[in-house]
């Protein structure tokens, strides 16, 4: 097949199973470099409770009625300045690189990979900036833009066949991060500083299925890194997918 008939034979044959008709609890596991907000059929679900480091999984659980498909909607965003750079308060500011990776336990095969359709929020720094003479050292002349967020887009309703396709990314291009440290001991997650990495102390805010390693938790499973088309430039984006199941009402 040519790759336009291989990815539309995919999306339509990725979730064929039936479905269960009844409820049923689901869970999930997200990473986002550096934060996400997750939605399942237009209700939020989850958000990460870390704002930048370090880079943590979060497990997460919904109850799903069984008789509908499942529209999954995350935000994610890396973290990036107003200039498109991080470590802006460092005497070293470089362009970050954002990544998603998720699975899902619903039955119908959940995963992130190219299916997935993508908005670019923000992006920058923008070539004219560039051009302009925007770089690490002069942050002033910097700039990004801000393309909105769609309204209505994280409902099942929502069209969003004019978004583009994720790009898939491999672990070694997207990274795992900075590992976040689960103390059994005190019950406390251990925070680091984003510039010297640096502990910062240890919250107790968060629980233990908030603080994993997503090395270890994707380690052997389908899912894999997405992002859109510019793995250091595109901030803030939006992901949807569907999981479709026969009988759907």
């Amino acid at each position: 097949f040519a790759p336009a008939l291989m990815m539309l034979f995919a999306v339509a044959t990725a979730s064929a199973e039936e479905c269960p008709g009844v409820p049923r609890a689901v869970e999930g596991t997200v990473y986002c470099d550096n934060r996400f907000t997750l939605w399942v059929n237009g209700r939020e679900i989850a958000s990460d409770p870390v704002a930048f480091t370090p880079h943590q999984a979060v497990r997460v659980a919904f109850e799903w009625d069984g008789a509908r498909s499942l529209t999954y909607a995350i935000e994610c965003e890396d973290y990036a300045s107003d200039s498109g750079y991080e470590y802006v308060e460092s005497s070293r500011p470089q362009l970050g690189d954002g990544a998603l990776i998720a699975e899902f336990d619903d039955g119908l095969g959940t995963v992130t990979n190219s299916s997935w359709r993508v908005h670019t929020v923000t992006f920058g720094p923008t070539d004219a900036s560039y051009a302009a003479g925007c770089s690490a050292s002069k942050l002033g002349s910097c700039a990004i833009e801000n393309r909105g967020v769609p309204e209505g887009w994280t409902q099942p309703g929502f069209d969003d066949s004019r978004w583009d396709y994720a790009h898939s990314y491999s672990a070694a291009e997207a990274g795992w991060g900075r590992r976040p440290t689960w103390s059994p001991a005190e019950g406390c997650c251990t925070l680091t500083s984003p510039i010297d990495r640096s502990t910062q102390g240890c919250d107790r805010s968060l629980a233990e299925n908030e603080c994993l390693s997503p090395r270890k938790e994707f380690e052997g499973s389908r899912a894999g890194f997405i992002w859109a088309a510019d793995l250091e430039r595109d901030n803030r984006v939006l992901f949807r997918y569907t999981a479709r199941c026969k009988g759907a009402g």
